[in-house]
């Protein structure tokens, strides 16, 4: 590593347009207080060991974590719909989410948050993810659901089955058909899809 590049936090871009690629690297290197690699494919890139990495969803289906498993995923929402961006949020580990469209300002603060350990969600995602949900959706906080039920939440918005709930938690899968009409009646809600937004809210 060039000793120029000492101090620096070292972002790797890894997204599935090498044109928006180039483009972001743009904005990040003018902040001198980061370097950044721009990755065409896990061989041209694994000389360089970054902090954070940010990605696409595209990226995310070549398993990026595999490669750097010790930076910090960073996603770059471009449009993504609600139902999907939570369920990504559900199974991967990001210090962030950042918009396409967010000032150039805003995305570095977002990247230097990340590094003092921190979590970075524009306030306008947040906002759409846990209030714009059925008008008659009761709101279900951890006091009204057992520790139980919060797991069973969370395996639900997983895509896993009943079967599959029963054999995490060492349980019949009657009890998890129980457990889950129960929890229906708690939160007022009638299918498996709507308790989505639900688990994203208990998780934060």
């Amino acid at each position: 590593m060039d000793i120029s590049s000492a101090g620096k936090t070292r972002i790797l871009i890894n997204l599935g347009s090498a044109l928006l690629g180039r483009a972001l690297q743009d904005v990040i290197s003018a902040n001198p207080s980061f370097e950044t690699f721009v990755a065409t494919d896990s061989r041209s890139s694994h000389v360089f060991d970054p902090h954070h990495i940010v990605v696409d969803v595209h990226a995310l289906a070549k398993d990026p974590q595999s490669h750097w498993p010790n930076a910090k995923m960073i996603l770059i929402d471009t449009g993504l719909p609600e139902d999907e961006l939570i369920s990504l949020l559900l199974h991967h580990k990001f210090y962030g989410v950042i918009s396409t469209d967010t000032p150039p300002e805003m995305f570095s603060k977002a990247l230097h948050t990340v590094s003092k350990g921190q979590i970075w969600i524009d306030n306008d995602k947040i906002k759409a993810l846990l209030h714009n949900q059925p008008s008659h959706l009761k709101p279900a906080g951890r006091a009204n659901l057992s520790k139980k039920e919060q797991d069973i939440v969370a395996f639900i918005a997983q895509g896993l089955k009943n079967k599959e709930i029963a054999q995490r938690l060492c349980i019949s899968e009657q009890t998890v058909k129980t457990h889950i009409s129960r929890i229906f009646k708690k939160v007022d809600v009638v299918s498996r899809s709507q308790l989505v937004p639900l688990a994203l809210k208990l998780r934060i």
